[in-house]
């Protein structure tokens, strides 16, 4: 979503929470995921008090984005609403700010998952803003009041959705004892500022690399674009490259799944979260009985660029494949909404959800047949192109697999809100097999 990235930079990769729903679908993450010849999906989530807000996926990540006052009125008439502050009674800090009328201000609020958690670890209270508003009256009142604590108080608010052009985030940015990235440097796992203030979490490092472990490892490969330039000096594929030929020289096999049995490390290509690493580890623990160490990619590059030895070449060049595919999918210049994002979401994803539903059905034409409406109407989001590939991938057609991948590769890379560099290495990845598979089909060595 090009515009936003031009506005807000990737501030909203880094404000993301871990809630109840992200941490259900990282506990109990599903088969199709676990295909090595699937790629994750983008989950998207709805949320019917969120009605009025602009919602973008981006590599699986929902984020949401305030378009306005940050509550939605239901048109109701009554005028018995209030805005009430929940806070901890020992330090006087307001951790969430809400809107509601009867007993809403002490009724457990499942989707408000860490300001649960506070309730639960704190001696806490709640104090009306004002009472008596109509429903139009208390949406805007929120929204002060939450523009007032974070422009006015250092109190950490777990509102996942806050208003436009206040002077700082939610508690849900890292927190300032997080080291800056630095060049060829691994990064730390993060906690953002609840995490630390409220749960007492620090930043912790990364696992030291031991040879041993190193012999069937995954790459992890979620949110990196803000640490390319800086620790891969804008080039992380030749880090990812180098890595992976060299581990190939040592005899270690590069695994896809996750959680595979005979997983021995997991190599961070990005930073993470502690909490979200927490969860992905017992995750493990649950599913093949163990914690897997956890690398990440500058720490494994050092290693086995000091203990095995110089770095075979990564190839410059990709060898010239000939490509015929069949497809109805109109030229780049002739989509809709090509210069409008926003409209092209709106006007495309529905298109690409009634698609996906028919590609897990297995109506793979019909789903491509979908994926085309979407696409033509100006949605071009990461997702679509998953799902492109999975459907052609499931048809053995490769031709249309790497011609679809082409063309993501290039939108991606000519954004204008800045390049999705996870989503590119992991669509070039796909190429790589897509490739493999073609040339195995036509008997070509």
């Amino acid at each position: 979503m090009s515009f936003l990235n031009k506005l807000f930079g990737s501030k909203e990769q880094e404000n993301k929470p871990v809630n109840q729903d992200e941490t259900k679908e990282l506990l109990e993450q599903g088969n199709e995921n676990e295909n090595e010849n699937e790629l994750v999906e983008d989950t998207n989530n709805k949320n019917p008090e969120l009605e009025s807000t602009i919602n973008l996926e981006s590599l699986g990540d929902l984020i949401t984005i305030s378009s306005g006052p940050v509550g939605v009125s239901s048109g109701s008439t009554a005028t018995d609403f209030y805005v009430y502050e929940w806070f901890i009674k020992e330090t006087g800090e307001v951790f969430y700010v809400g809107k509601g009328r009867g007993n809403r201000h002490k009724a457990f609020h499942e989707k408000a998952y860490e300001a649960e958690k506070i309730r639960e670890m704190y001696d806490t209270d709640v104090r009306f803003v004002r009472k008596d508003l109509t429903e139009d009256e208390a949406v805007e009142l929120e929204s002060q009041e939450m523009t007032r604590i974070l422009n006015e108080t250092n109190d950490r608010l777990t509102n996942r959705i806050i208003p436009f052009f206040t002077k700082r985030g939610n508690g849900y940015d890292r927190s300032g004892n997080t080291p800056s990235f630095q060049f060829e440097k691994a990064p730390t796992l993060y906690v953002n500022e609840i995490e630390e203030h409220y749960y007492n979490l620090k930043p912790q490092l990364f696992d030291e690399v031991n040879l041993k472990d190193l012999k069937a490892p995954v790459f992890l490969n979620w949110s990196i674009d803000e640490q390319v330039n800086t620790i891969y000096g804008g080039n992380v594929e030749k880090y990812l490259g180098e890595t992976k030929n060299l581990l190939s020289k040592n005899g270690s096999k590069i695994l896809k799944s996750q959680y595979a049995k005979s997983t021995t490390a997991w190599i961070y290509i990005s930073d993470e979260s502690v909490t979200k690493y927490n969860l992905v580890q017992k995750n493990a623990l649950d599913r093949i009985g163990r914690k897997i160490p956890a690398y990440h990619l500058i720490d494994v590059w050092k290693f086995l660029k000091d203990n095995i030895g110089e770095f075979p070449p990564v190839p410059t060049t990709a060898e010239p494949i000939n490509l015929n595919p069949t497809h109805n999918r109109v030229a780049l210049e002739e989509i809709k909404n090509l210069y409008d994002v926003s409209k092209g979401f709106k006007e495309g994803i529905p298109y690409w959800e009634e698609g996906n539903k028919e590609r897990k059905n297995g109506n793979l034409e019909r789903a491509i047949e979908l994926f085309d409406l979407a696409r033509y109407n100006g949605y071009e989001a990461p997702a679509l192109y998953r799902s492109y590939t999975m459907a052609f991938r499931k048809l053995k057609d490769y031709d249309n697999e790497i011609a679809i991948i082409d063309e993501a590769i290039e939108r991606s890379q000519t954004t204008e809100g800045g390049v999705n560099e996870s989503f590119i290495l992991e669509i070039k990845e796909r190429r790589e097999k897509a490739l493999l598979l073609k040339k195995k089909k036509e008997g070509i060595n």
